[in-house]
């Protein structure tokens, strides 16, 4: 006997379908399949998402692993050019009546329904789950079902219990899929969907070079940083000198207008500074770098443990921020302010991952770069943000083994 939970969820699932029943049909044409005869995959599109779905990526990935798998897609129309060339698909709209979903499945015969992002459409859902088909939620993030009345929770609950898998992107989305009523042995924390960026070039003669020059010194760079955040870098700079007297900032990706008031602040802080543009190479006694050539940030990356992303802490002059996963892909622990500007996403992913130190103000980045100077620090968080920046094919390839697996342990 189901316990009392479940019974009270799966009454509530059940009341909130007959009401979407009671409203009427849809009205919709009769769905029509896509050509052919190979197997065919529902896959649903979060109305909700903020950012565009990784749904090439993972419609690549499926047809690894079945070629000749056709596409039925419902929930939020598909962006341009989003399909690889010569895949098979139609679109259905947003089905929310159950009749409609009934007509759906008896005539198209999906194998499967792959739901992508935070999105539970209920007769979607349902209705595979009654013909004991597949139901698999990928990029799982669930944060709109998380303040729902006790009602709307039930629903959610009953929803929750009939998906085949969850698929989370870190601990967080895990904790609310459980806390939404996913049985937890369903759940696999798969980490984040993300871009992969190919890694900066970089001379490796000159690397080479410059790895042997700075050799046994504490190696911090601000990339791309506004000048009110060079301010307070080269004063948290002036701090970690007390502890560390070989210390080297490296300031890149620069105006060249503001070199001279970076020098000139450098000066008045007691900061020996070298600029890369006249071919200087720091010696021992400087203590900051100036490279405002903005194509030699793969070189930077490499030679510094650490890196501070600008453009993040205090807004003011300077160029475009850079990209988080830059830093990321080549090794780098990152630093980084609250202003999570055109990145809010990977930022949130970086997060998650405890791949990245945020800082509120001058003091904490100084502490920052204090604590980071422990390599093992360093590296736990470098090699966090490295498995989140190059970890998206992997993820993808994951999330097609779960529906291809479920659909074949089905059959």
């Amino acid at each position: 006997m189901p316990p009392p939970g479940q019974v009270g969820s799966s009454l509530a699932l059940w009341l909130h379908l007959r009401r979407r029943s009671a409203l009427g049909p849809s009205g919709a044409a009769p769905p029509e399949a896509p050509p052919g005869s190979g197997t065919l995959i529902l896959v649903h599109l979060s109305e909700r998402a903020d950012e565009p779905l990784p749904i090439q990526g993972v419609v690549k990935a499926l047809l690894v692993r079945r070629p000749g798998l056709r596409l039925a897609f419902t929930g939020a129309p598909l962006p341009e050019d989003a399909l690889p060339a010569g895949v098979k698909s139609t679109h259905l709209g947003q089905p929310r009546d159950p009749t409609a979903v009934r007509d759906i499945i008896d005539r198209l015969k999906p194998q499967a329904l792959l739901l992508i992002g935070g999105q539970l459409p209920s007769a979607l859902i349902t209705g595979m789950a009654e013909d004991q088909l597949p139901v698999v939620l990928a990029e799982a993030r669930l944060t709109d079902y998380e303040r729902r009345g006790l009602w709307r929770g039930m629903v959610n609950r009953g929803l929750m219990q009939r998906l085949s898998r969850v698929l989370v992107p870190d601990m967080a989305a895990g904790a609310t899929a459980r806390q939404l009523g996913a049985a937890p042995e369903r759940i696999e924390m798969t980490g984040p969907v993300t871009e992969t960026l190919p890694p900066l070039h970089a001379n490796e003669a000159e690397r080479a070079a410059l790895a042997q020059i700075l050799r046994g010194r504490h190696v911090w760079l601000a990339a791309a940083p506004t000048f009110p955040e060079i301010k307070a870098a080269l004063r948290a700079h002036h701090l970690a000198l007390q502890h560390n007297h070989r210390a080297l900032l490296i300031l890149a990706a620069l105006p060249e207008d503001l070199v001279p008031a970076i020098r000139a602040e450098a000066e008045t802080l007691g900061l020996a500074s070298v600029l890369r543009s006249e071919d200087e190479d720091p010696m021992a006694d400087d203590h900051v770098l100036i490279a405002d050539d903005p194509y030699e940030m793969g070189l930077w990356y490499r030679l510094a443990p650490v890196t501070f992303m600008g453009g993040t802490l205090f807004p003011g002059p300077g160029l475009a921020p850079r990209h988080p996963f830059e830093p990321a892909a080549l090794g780098s622990a990152i630093i980084h302010g609250p202003m999570p500007g055109t990145y809010a996403a990977e930022w949130v992913q970086l997060g998650g991952a405890s791949a990245a130190r945020q800082v509120s103000d001058a003091e904490t980045l100084s502490r920052a770069v204090s604590d980071l100077t422990a390599p093992d620090q360093a590296a736990i968080l470098a090699g966090n943000a490295w498995s989140v920046s190059t970890g998206g094919a992997a993820v993808i390839r994951r999330i097609a083994d779960a529906v291809i697996d479920a659909m074949e342990e089905a059959d």
